[in-house]
């Protein structure tokens, strides 16, 4: 009986370990920012993202926000030709070029939260690249973000028109 309980012993020690990994007190979980205010059109920036859309795109420059995690947080409003609009407020991460959408913007000018929103990978092609432009171009510097709020308005400030924002 003895024997037993040593090589139990044993086990459990052995195991130590994975159990206390297991039962340690969780890291604990950063609640989400509050939501910006939603956008208003003296405030937009506008950012080229392709000669070949007829979509335009812009920053809402008090939306941009540089996390303590190097999370690069911002509204970003499309523009189409026909008139509609989008707009959303998103997290970009530099580190693995991924994003998501924190908010969807509505008709009324308030938020749609979504829970728990997934990171998705930043796609390069394609006319609607505004993730990979702001990434590429604006926000990132390989796989390290901006330093503050000022870097990136600084580095949008610099190829955007003065007249930013023009309705077609």
């Amino acid at each position: 009986m003895q024997s037993r309980f040593s090589i139990g012993a044993a086990l459990l020690c052995a195991l130590q370990p994975l159990i206390s990994a297991c039962s340690s007190t969780p890291t604990p979980v950063v609640p989400e920012p509050p939501l910006p205010a939603y956008p208003t059109e003296h405030r937009l920036l506008r950012f080229n993202v392709s000669d070949l859309g007829a979509n335009r795109f812009y920053v809402d420059q008090d939306s941009i926000d540089v996390h303590p995690d190097r999370d690069v947080r911002l509204t970003i409003v499309v523009d189409t030709p026909s008139g509609a609009r989008t707009v959303t407020h998103e997290a970009i991460r530099c580190q693995t070029a991924e994003y998501r959408i924190l908010a969807i913007g509505r008709r009324d000018a308030t938020w749609t939260t979504l829970a728990d929103p997934p990171w998705r990978r930043i796609e390069e092609g394609g006319p609607n690249r505004q993730r990979a432009a702001l990434a590429l171009e604006y926000l990132c510097n390989g796989p390290a973000s901006v330093i503050d709020r000022g870097e990136a308005l600084r580095a949008l400030r610099a190829s955007t028109p003065a007249n930013s924002f023009q309705k077609p």
